[in-house]
């Protein structure tokens, strides 16, 4: 189902004023249409559309969709472009145009998913009508989405304007400079915090307390903050609702999973992209991206025996289980629908709070409780556990785990760059290019908005 709402854009951020472009099955409000503030809320049932328009936003094929996770895996090593778009080509070259359509398009879909999370934060609580319980879940879900939202804006461009208030109109209220990375983590932060107080344990495909507890553990990895990254995976870990699933498998064929702590949904009416654009054309893609070719040396990434390798990679004889095309040996087969497009996004794994706590842990020479938890990483992918009394071997080995656990899940480019290994690893001569550019009608519309360095 779609819900449109009345549209007020602006070139510098890309903002719209209310709605969604497409949700899931699990939200199910009344279509609506050419709708203003003064109209929609007016009552919870209004007012949640507008939430349900955030989480739309986050469906689209220019953020959880597609380009967010896979331009991360792109941008490194773990995805060639195989394809026909020289704006993808840009991307996985790192000489990427400050007029790329593809940046472009990520930079303003996700503004105007925070705008959409502005308006709910700062209306719905002055709808007298509705229910006090409410109107506090409401905004709790909407901080949570903002947060993911600028969390994910720094890690491409580095400082971004930080914008808290909803904005229908385009004025000079929006010539917002921008603000330092340290600033906007503070916001995500309070945000987080906010709506982790509130929030329900369980709500599928919805922010839950314990998808804003494994947020604050990544955020606070990001931030070099070990022992609280340490201490909130370890209260995930002790909450005793997530466990990894036997089979590495299973997780991709089971949507919502006891391994899944926050997972974007998608159906036939709403689709991802992943498959479509990661398979090849006898498997019903259109082969733009695979993890075989130049500039991908994912498939030597895995140590014998690792069982991860064949569940993320086909060896030849994995077939679609819609269709019963058999995928190619070489190409991706975590996402398998290029159909419908119904393969989720898992946004949020067990897996990784594993990972994020041995790392915090290794950080602080708590070696032990490191290995403890990147074993289980280990153990459940059919390897030995790995041991060393070496606390650079075991951050390596935790690096190494992160690459094929995660692999194909948005962390790879994040992740060199977080631990300052992407000039090297990935032959990167102009350090400058590790951070994406602004777009250039942004810097064009915002005279306070100063261009990345290097572009």
């Amino acid at each position: 189902m779609n819900i449109r709402l009345r549209v007020a854009t602006m070139a510098m951020l890309g903002l719209l004023s209310l709605g969604a472009s497409s949700c899931s099955d699990f939200l199910n409000p009344d279509p609506s249409n050419s709708l203003d503030t003064s109209q929609v809320f007016t009552d919870l049932e209004g007012a949640n559309a507008v939430l349900v328009g955030a989480y739309g936003n986050l469906t689209s094929s220019n953020y959880y969709g597609l380009r967010y996770p896979f331009f991360a895996e792109m941008a490194a090593d773990n995805l060639a472009w195989t394809g026909t778009l020289p704006s993808f080509g840009e991307i996985k070259q790192r000489n990427i145009q400050t007029s790329n359509v593809e940046v472009t398009s990520m930079w303003q879909q996700i503004y105007s998913t925070i705008n959409r999370a502005n308006n709910v934060i700062t209306l719905a609580p002055t709808v007298a009508s509705i229910p006090e319980t409410n109107r506090v879940q409401l905004v709790a879900e909407a901080r949570f989405i903002r947060a993911v939202a600028y969390f994910d804006l720094v890690r491409y461009w580095g400082d971004v304007p930080l914008v808290l208030t909803p904005t229908s109109t385009p004025d000079n209220s929006l010539n917002v400079s921008r603000s330092p990375v340290s600033a906007v983590y503070d916001q995500v932060r309070e945000d987080l915090d906010a709506a982790e107080a509130v929030l329900p344990v369980a709500n599928t495909g919805r922010a839950t307390k314990w998808a804003a507890t494994a947020m604050k553990a990544r955020l606070a990895l990001y931030r070099q903050q070990w022992q609280t990254a340490a201490t909130l995976a370890d209260q995930v870990i002790a909450s005793g609702r997530f466990s990894l699933l036997p089979n590495y498998r299973a997780v991709f064929e089971t949507e919502n999973s006891a391994e899944s702590i926050w997972e974007i949904q998608f159906d036939a009416q709403v689709s991802s992209q992943f498959a479509f654009y990661a398979l090849p054309t006898s498997a019903g893609g259109r082969n733009e991206l695979s993890p075989t070719g130049t500039g991908s040396t994912l498939p030597n990434a895995y140590e014998n025996g690792d069982q991860r390798k064949n569940a993320t990679i086909s060896d030849g004889t994995y077939k679609i289980p819609a269709t019963g095309r058999t995928v190619p040996a070489g190409q991706q087969i975590k996402y398998f629908d290029p159909g419908t497009g119904t393969d989720n996004y898992r946004a949020i794994r067990f897996a990784e709070i594993l990972l994020i706590g041995a790392e915090a842990k290794a950080q602080q020479q708590d070696l032990p409780g490191a290995l403890t938890l990147l074993n289980r990483v280990r153990n459940r992918a059919g390897l030995a556990n790995f041991a060393s009394t070496s606390q650079s071997a075991v951050l390596d080995a935790i690096q190494q785990e992160r690459r094929v656990e995660l692999a194909l899940e948005g962390h790879r480019w994040f992740d060199l760059i977080r631990t300052g290994k992407a000039a090297q690893v990935l032959n990167v001569p102009d350090a400058r290019r590790l951070l994406f550019p602004i777009p250039f009608r942004e810097t064009v519309n915002n005279p306070n908005i100063i261009q990345n360095p290097g572009y």
